[in-house]
């Protein structure tokens, strides 16, 4: 018996979301206190698509979620309190389950029109690159909804919500939190040294909730805050890549004095250039900012086992 039956009802798309995927360029952690951060929206995102039919059998959801052509995920679900009916992880089940119950609280409209459901989302990207399969997903069921998603980020996994910004942007920008409330500036970043910018996947997906939790724990400083703040601007407008690496590195030491880690680049002896961490410290992406040519980082970072490496060009919009 197949766990998931395929329904009998007939079927009509009905509408379709699509969010961009993120990356943080500047103010890791700090973003959470009030420091500007510039973030990046990318080519690769998450789309959403629902179909939904009448019938006559009690009202259900029924979810598949995809990574390209990989079916990672199902879930049906009962559309009265969403409460799980089966599922192939019970964990997901639940985070996605929360999801719906809190944009049903948001607008209590939501889904109670007696129709049963199909939900297809297909990521376009590696779920475990930390390029925002939670944010993206966010995005899309608030879209859907008809509710904040900031508000639902809020009520939901939390964070300082630049990387909901980064889902409907068309470009880089300037995200900064004050007073609680998400300030968002669309800012010009296309830098003459692009070809020198690299992003290298570290292999190691990172929590990015318990990282929040982690750092909300420390003690800050506005001092910091306030020179994360200036260096998000100056990175902004640095006209070389020297400049640009120097703003980079000053970045990196202030967080490091932050977190009571060691800056990336220690892990990378040999290396020429600056290496920054994006993001939650330890894991996903870090920035390369080098003078070599492609072949001689993909040679030596190869040798280090690291082998997805991204063009600047290539991954931001």
């Amino acid at each position: 018996m197949n766990l998931f039956r395929t329904s009998e009802n007939h079927y009509n798309l009905q509408h379709s979301f699509y969010s961009n995927g993120k990356l943080l360029l500047s103010g890791e952690y700090l973003v959470l206190n009030g420091a500007s951060a510039i973030a990046l929206p990318l080519k690769l995102g998450q789309d959403l698509q629902i179909t939904s039919s009448h019938t006559e059998l009690k009202p259900s959801i029924h979810w598949k979620s995809f990574e390209n052509t990989m079916l990672w995920f199902e879930m049906r679900a009962s559309l009265d309190d969403f409460s799980v009916i089966e599922s192939s992880n019970e964990e997901i089940a639940e985070q996605l389950k929360n999801i719906l119950v809190e944009a049903r609280k948001l607008n209590e409209d939501f889904l109670t029109d007696q129709k049963s459901y199909e939900v297809k989302t297909q990521l376009n990207f590696d779920r475990n690159f930390g390029f925002g399969t939670s944010s993206t997903l966010i995005a899309n069921i608030a879209e859907w909804a008809q509710v904040g998603p900031y508000s639902l980020l809020e009520k939901t996994f939390g964070g300082s919500g630049y990387d909901i910004a980064c889902a409907k942007s068309n470009g880089p920008i300037l995200f900064k939190l004050q007073d609680s409330n998400p300030i968002v500036k669309p800012v010009s970043f296309d830098p003459a040294f692009k070809d020198h910018l690299y992003f290298i996947y570290l292999g190691k997906k990172q929590n990015s909730a318990k990282a929040v939790q982690d750092f909300k724990k420390l003690e800050q400083n506005t001092l910091e805050i306030m020179a994360i703040s200036e260096l998000s601007k100056a990175i902004l407008e640095a006209t070389s890549l020297s400049e640009f690496q120097t703003f980079l590195l000053e970045h990196e030491f202030i967080i490091s004095k932050v977190l009571g880690r060691d800056i990336v680049k220690e892990q990378f002896p040999g290396y020429e250039g600056v290496l920054k961490s994006l993001g939650a410290w330890g894991g996903d992406f870090i920035l390369a900012a080098t003078h070599w040519d492609e072949k001689k980082l993909h040679d030596y970072f190869q040798k280090q086992g690291l082998s997805v490496i991204f063009k600047y060009q290539d991954l931001v919009k």
